[in-house]
């Protein structure tokens, strides 16, 4: 391997160094993968499944990362980092090429799982790779442009899914064409070099972390009160996810796919705006503010009337919701000691994930019992509780 500007230190890359321009394109090609299921619940609508066990098929996807990333996360640092960028890269490809050939309920559920667990190592190895190639003082525009590169595969990939389709003769065919193209991250992660370490003593060099040093990192207060608000926001964004369409019909506005196209827009454009701007500011006091702001319009959406404020809720809970993800990232990673700082990272990943399986099943029980306008109550008041969790954090950044 090409080992030329192996030992450049990290805050003499900056932020646009080749090796993280890699992540990041390695990232999208990775988040490709996923965004090509935007049309796997019609698929499934063509094999001989009950449709009973639809949501069971898609769900399981995620609840595989839930149950394997924490347990993945603490044998995965930076030499052997290579190892399980590879075998997640292969074990994906493979799993991607299996949908061909399976159609009945238990071999779908099994690739699924594996689909599932394959992306987790991938993900997992990825965003160790990530954290050493952060500059100091600049970790919420990284976070912020990472998060951009991850939702650019949701807003051109299901557009032409279609024509893909077409193309390829078939749904099974168009992923065994991502397959393919999944082998280009095993020859750009050639490019990228495993950074050598700030000089570390070899208790924090040392390689797998410790059930015991894990709960000791757990027991810091301020990264389980961090863990928590994350929890509370990535809950109130499944909620609007998967709910806006049904309250949307509801009030007489059916189209309710521009109130999420407006949403991601605003997202993209505020991290690439003043994304830079988010390191310069308090990131405790920046969340906290942003916070009681998104649960201001959670309570604004459930009383919206016509088109104009339905889309312009959009519009602003997507700048919130921009300014809050990278803030919560880039504050994870300043909290976070060397040693800790990727398995802290891909907890910050797992709140996501518990997101969107907790809002959900809490949001159906809402619904239930008391209609569609309660969620955005609901929605407001954990916001606001994430706003005094991650307030707690103000001045304890390292």
């Amino acid at each position: 391997m090409n080992n030329r500007g192996h030992n450049r230190p990290k805050s003499e890359n900056g932020l646009w160094n080749r090796e993280l321009l890699l992540i990041f394109l390695v990232t999208f090609i990775a988040y490709s993968n996923i965004s090509v299921f935007f049309e796997f619940y019609e698929y499934l609508r063509t094999l001989p499944i009950d449709p009973k066990w639809f949501g069971l098929i898609i769900a399981i996807f995620s609840g595989a990362s839930l149950l394997f990333r924490p347990v993945i996360s603490a044998f995965i640092h930076a030499r052997n980092v290579r190892l399980y960028l590879n075998l997640g890269t292969v074990f994906v490809i493979l799993t991607l090429a299996s949908y061909k050939i399976v159609s009945g309920l238990c071999g779908i559920l099994i690739v699924r799982t594996l689909h599932g667990i394959a992306f987790v190592i991938l993900g997992t190895a990825l965003m160790v790779l990530t954290v050493d190639y952060i500059p100091k003082g600049r970790s919420a525009q990284a976070f912020g442009l990472l998060s951009i590169i991850i939702l650019i595969p949701n807003t051109i990939i299901p557009p032409i899914l279609p024509l893909m389709d077409k193309v390829s003769g078939g749904f099974t065919n168009t992923l065994l064409g991502f397959s393919f193209i999944t082998l280009l991250v095993i020859f750009m992660l050639r490019w990228v070099h495993t950074p050598e370490t700030e000089q570390k003593p070899d208790s924090i060099k040392r390689t797998i972390l410790s059930w015991e040093e894990i709960l000791n990192d757990l027991k810091e207060l301020r990264i389980m009160a961090l863990l928590l608000s994350m929890l509370l926001f990535y809950s109130t964004h499944a909620i609007v996810f998967f709910f806006l369409d049904g309250y949307g019909r509801s009030i007489g506005i059916p189209a309710t796919g521009l109130f999420m196209s407006l949403a991601t827009g605003g997202e993209i454009a505020i991290r690439l705006g003043a994304g830079s701007l988010f390191d310069r500011m308090n990131k405790p006091l920046l969340a906290s503010f942003t916070m009681f702001i998104v649960a201001a319009s959670y309570l604004l959406l459930a009383h919206v009337k016509g088109k104009i404020s339905f889309y312009g809720m959009g519009l602003a809970l997507g700048l919130g919701w921009g300014i809050a993800m990278p803030v919560f990232n880039g504050l994870m990673f300043d909290i976070s000691s060397y040693r800790f700082r990727a398995f802290n990272m891909n907890l910050g990943l797992q709140m996501f994930q518990g997101g969107f399986f907790l809002g959900p099943f809490i949001g159906g029980v809402i619904v239930t019992k008391m209609g569609l306008n309660s969620l955005f109550y609901f929605c407001s008041i954990m916001a606001i509780l994430s706003a005094f969790l991650v307030f707690y954090l103000k001045g304890k950044e390292r």
